[in-house]
């Protein structure tokens, strides 16, 4: 029987400098992530990062982190002089699992509260004392990794690679983009993991996992480092923002920008925002089964929806970052998996060498599940292990954080792919002629 793990860590990193997709530069580069694995791991993670207390971990769950330009400095110095000497890379005891959140989440995917708590634990699908979990907050949001929430995050006005800024005339109704966050990209936020993994030492990645932009993050992984990442499951996301989700996503900034105390308390905003995005999230089924309609009814009286609606954006509004949440919203945008920002380019997908099971939800009306329908069938054509599978929920797209009997046995199942890493991966390879097998 593996020793038991130890309890979940969340902890902090100092990076180099990341330059972003649109010419801007993020300095410092501090990311905040997570970690639950066997007690022998514990040495190894304190010597390569500075960890939090458990109470600290507890208690920093969803909480906003906002820091000055001084305590940014400070910070950034103060865990660039906390390295200590130690091993080098990862223990060799389990393998390393790596969970990519959603939009508003954060880097506690599993614990009391975690994002996916029902499925990571002992005796779960994701077992600590098994494999080495870790998650990181995502660059841009507002969770301790570096974003918009902190003093002195870039301006849209650094966007350098599209030149100069317009200069607005008098007038002019476009909003001055020194008010705006820099452009962050997937490929961007997948970059910011990837220094995060080479700072720990993690070489080899034996899953990476994630749904909604999460899953874009996850593809974007797999076809920057492909030699890492022997598997992949991309939840209910897509190759590229489809003009469906990128128009969904206008209408919610919209709703934020036009907030008459944007950029420095736009509450409303925020909250009509994510009252938008509440309803892509959701399928009328089971808005119906949730919210129904009320036997009587009252010109004064809101519907249960309407009450639901409410209830979520002011829920958002006091745990996150109206800035982060433009960036985010942007991110997700921007993604793109045939743009590839390496000196080598090509398609995205042709990079990809994990084994990959695509999961899509059949009642998802932002990411419909053709989505990954489809892009297990590319896969399969270049002669890589791919399999889908769907996950039904009467709620849609959010089913990836609610229908836990289903996800379940689908984990185990990647689990189970055969690894992909390396040109073996390929059709002339025994796991590829399978793959050509699999419907």
């Amino acid at each position: 029987m593996p020793p038991r793990a130890e309890t979940p860590r969340v902890f902090d990193l100092s990076l180099p400098d990341l330059p972003l997709e649109a010419g801007a530069r993020v300095a410092p580069h501090l990311v905040r992530g997570w970690w639950w694995g066997p007690p022998e791991d514990l040495a190894w993670l304190q010597s390569r990062a500075r960890v939090h207390s458990e109470q600290a971990t507890r208690e920093g769950r969803l909480r906003v982190v906002r820091r000055t330009a001084s305590e940014l400095r400070d910070a950034a110095s103060e865990l660039r002089d906390a390295r200590r000497s130690g091993p080098r890379r990862t223990p060799d005891a389990v393998p390393t699992v790596l969970l990519v959140h959603a939009l508003t989440g954060d880097m506690n995917a599993g614990g009391e509260g975690g994002w996916w708590e029902p499925v990571i634990g002992h005796g779960r699908p994701l077992d600590p004392s098994r494999v080495r979990l870790l998650c990181f907050n995502n660059l841009g949001s507002c969770y301790g990794t570096f974003g918009p929430a902190d003093e002195g995050f870039p301006q849209r006005t650094d966007d350098t690679r599209f030149g100069p800024s317009p200069v607005l005339p008098k007038g002019d109704l476009r909003l001055d983009e020194r008010s705006l966050p820099a452009t962050i990209t997937p490929w961007d936020q997948a970059r910011s993991i990837l220094a995060a993994l080479d700072a720990l030492g993690v070489d080899e990645v034996a899953l990476v996992t994630g749904g909604s932009l999460g899953g874009m993050v996850v593809l974007c992984l797999a076809a920057l480092a492909p030699e890492r990442f022997q598997r992949m499951v991309p939840i209910a996301t897509a190759e590229a923002a489809s003009a469906w989700v990128v128009g969904w996503n206008h209408v919610a900034r919209q709703a934020l920008l036009l907030d008459p105390e944007y950029p420095e308390s736009p509450r409303r905003g925020l909250e009509l925002a994510r009252q938008l995005a509440t309803l892509t999230y959701r399928a009328e089924a089971g808005l119906d089964a949730l919210q129904p309609r009320p036997r009587a009814w009252s010109s004064r009286t809101l519907y249960p929806v309407e009450s639901y609606l409410e209830y979520q954006g002011t829920k958002l509004e006091a745990r996150f970052d109206a800035r982060s949440y433009l960036a985010l919203l942007g991110a997700m945008d921007h993604h793109d998996l045939t743009r590839v920002p390496t000196p080598n380019g090509g398609p995205g997908v042709d990079r990809i060498r994990a084994s990959a099971l695509t999961i899509g939800i059949d009642r998802d009306v932002l990411f419909p599940p053709e989505h990954m329908k489809n892009l297990s069938r590319r896969l399969r054509a270049q002669g890589l292990h791919a399999e889908y599978a769907v996950l039904c929920s009467v709620h849609g797209h959010d089913g990836f954080l609610i229908e836990w009997d289903a996800l379940a046995p689908l984990l185990l199942r990647a689990l189970a792919l055969p690894p992909g890493v390396g040109r073996d991966a390929r059709l002339s390879s025994p796991a590829g002629v399978r793959a050509r097998k699999t419907s």
